[in-house]
């Protein structure tokens, strides 16, 4: 196997374990980067919601309540109206899903099951904690990330529908009844909001930047490997060829005797590293021998 080859194969090899190594290094540090940004969107996704929320129980609540209806109006929920918003999203959130899940809610589609229950009771047992981010696998097998806040009675306005239930609107205990969603308490936590994710968000993005900065690197190194192979050839292969080539000359008794020939047969010993003084040495060699032959 040739000088050049066995190089080029190192080089080859080197490279493709430095790509591997890095590109699961860098796969690693992307795939937390597009986690990290996922959650931050579902954060702002979160407070929109809750923007919702507020504007709902702020201005429309009082407003729609001075309507002369014995329907019950679900705009007037701020629950209902976060919910409604985060229906009417873009393409861009599509993979985001928003729910308000309570232990008792008024309306049974709210009711918090499974491991909703569980946020909701570790908020209950830690009334200073504001978020929990977290990863959990679906019954179908979807592997999701999960980003969840808790639902606080924070204002006496909510206890008017959710005190007891001769305080309730009769819309609202004719549409619902009169079982559920009553003894809130205020500053209670009752429930939680949720902004679920499926983890394979933020992988394909880890993945489509790692494919850029492969591509990168993939390009670095060819150019890099083109120039070395140049130097190579220039610097160590050709150098070698000559001096391999004119010792098979001498050992063939191929160099003649004149000065002239044997000026012509020399090695260039211009370059000033260790192949100039390996050809140098050739030279005085055939210089030596040479003289010994012509004698």
């Amino acid at each position: 196997m040739k000088l050049q080859t066995r190089l080029s194969l190192i080089v080859i090899v080197i490279f493709v374990g430095g790509l591997v190594i890095s590109g699961g290094a860098a796969y690693l540090l992307e795939k937390r980067h597009a986690e990290t940004n996922t959650v931050k969107t579902a954060e702002m996704l979160m407070s929109t919601a809750s923007a919702a929320r507020s504007y709902t129980s702020d201005r429309l609540q009082p407003l729609l309540s001075q309507l002369k209806t014995d329907q019950f109006i679900p705009e007037t929920i701020p629950s209902y109206a976060a919910q409604q918003l985060f229906t009417r999203l873009g393409d861009e959130y599509k993979s985001y899903t928003y729910a308000e899940r309570v232990l008792n809610p008024t309306n049974p589609k709210d009711l918090a099951e499974g491991w909703q229950v569980e946020i909701v009771q570790e908020f209950i047992n830690n009334p200073n904690l504001k978020q929990l981010v977290n990863q959990r696998t679906t019954l179908q097998g979807q592997d999701t990330l999960y980003v969840a806040q808790p639902i606080k009675v924070a204002s006496p306005k909510c206890l008017t529908c959710h005190s007891t239930p001769d305080k309730a609107p009769p819309a609202q205990i004719k549409t619902y009844g009169s079982e559920n969603g009553f003894g809130w308490k205020l500053n209670e936590i009752i429930g939680a909001r949720i902004i679920s994710i499926p983890t394979a968000v933020p992988q394909k993005q880890a993945k489509e930047s790692i494919y850029s900065y492969l591509l990168l690197i993939a390009s670095i190194f060819l150019i890099a490997y083109t120039a070395i192979s140049i130097l190579v050839q220039n610097w160590i292969v050709k150098p070698l060829d000559n001096i391999t080539h004119l010792l098979e000359e001498i050992s063939l008794s191929r160099v003649a005797s004149t000065d002239q020939k044997m000026m012509n047969s020399q090695l260039p010993d211009g370059r000033s590293d260790e192949f100039g003084k390996l050809s140098k040495s050739v030279n005085r060699l055939l210089i030596s021998l040479n003289k010994a032959l012509s004698k």
